[in-house]
């Protein structure tokens, strides 16, 4: 009895103001939203439809009241493209040659020396590191040419050339301008 009298009595504080009471049930209002929000997080859906022969019998279960039924999936064992291979009509294969300098051939007895290094191709430079062939070399290292008895050593590396020297000679390889 006295519980009921004090509830009543709250209830007429509550409604007596009518600032009092909206601001009373907005609160509440907002409680109940972020009550709400805190249970469809704590419990988020775990449905997942993906082949229609499935859909019917996801419905079946998902009338009933077994939730924690296991849906089988299944998926192919190859990916259908390579998701590595660049697509030619986005970055098309340039045929045109580079500018790259050949090796002016000097009747001084080096002819296979030129042929080796004119055959090398310089693909990209970075700091202080410059990739010949496919591989990475950085100042004073040997670059290995299975022709050559001398050795080929990088000697500079400037921003789209480098300068690789055999002995007292001198050669410098040069990446192509980009094309405007």
């Amino acid at each position: 009895m006295k519980f009921k009298r004090q509830m009543k009595r709250t209830w007429l504080q509550i409604t007596h103001d009518r600032k009092q009471f909206g601001v009373f049930c907005g609160l509440l209002l907002v409680g109940l939203l972020l009550w709400a929000r805190i249970i469809v997080i704590a419990r988020p859906p775990r449905t997942a439809i993906a082949d229609e022969n499935i859909s019917t019998s996801v419905a079946s279960n998902i009338a009933s009241d077994n939730h924690k039924a296991a849906f089988p999936i299944w998926l192919d064992h190859e990916p259908n493209r390579n998701p590595f291979q660049v697509s030619n009509d986005v970055f098309p294969i340039v045929t045109q040659p580079t500018d790259n300098v050949s090796v002016q051939a000097v009747n001084n007895g080096n002819d296979t020396e030129q042929q080796a290094i004119s055959m090398l191709q310089l693909e990209a430079i970075m700091g202080d590191l410059a990739m010949i062939d496919g591989h990475v070399f950085q100042v004073g290292d040997v670059v290995s040419v299975s022709s050559m008895t001398d050795t080929l050593t990088l000697e500079k590396v400037h921003r789209r050339s480098v300068i690789i020297s055999v002995g007292e000679r001198r050669y410098e390889l040069t990446i192509a301008s980009p094309r405007r």
